[in-house]
């Protein structure tokens, strides 16, 4: 979709700018006028998922028997958090309001693209998850082991 992060903003509204580029992309793989779930597991980082993307988790987890314990919880933190949105024609989403609290999304935030779905993380957020995933030199002699 896109490779690296972008800076943008959540305005006074809860709204998140996305950069024309990545509205262009996910209209172009998701189609215009597109449904997204917003939401989060953990409460700290924003995912955004093209819906159709949503539904492929729910589907695996739909294999799952009804009543599993991971199901319920990973299910009931999604859905705590989550609500539907589309993209507005300036390319806005709106973050829901307990989720846009509890992650501190206010003003300027990072943008990451994560195979299915973008992650928003607050700047004070992605500057902790920046420290923490430094690669070390155990981390390089790995990466060579898989040819990078």
């Amino acid at each position: 979709m896109f490779r690296g992060t972008a800076t943008v903003k959540v305005d006074d509204k809860g709204r998140l700018k996305l950069p024309a580029f990545v509205k262009e992309r996910l209209d172009e793989r998701y189609g215009t006028n597109s449904l997204y779930f917003v939401t989060s597991i953990t409460g700290d980082i924003v995912l955004i998922y093209p819906i159709s993307e949503w539904e492929r988790i729910e589907e695996t987890l739909s294999q799952a028997p009804q009543f599993d314990k991971l199901k319920k919880k990973f299910l009931f933190q999604a859905n705590q958090y989550g609500a539907e949105a589309s993209l507005d024609e300036q390319g806005r989403l709106l973050i829901p309001a307990k989720l846009r609290d509890q992650a501190g999304m206010k003003g300027e935030v990072k943008l990451n693209w994560e195979t299915n779905h973008i992650e928003v993380l607050s700047q004070a957020r992605y500057e902790e998850e920046a420290e923490r995933n430094r690669l070390t030199p155990e981390d390089f002699d790995n990466l060579a082991k898989l040819g990078i």
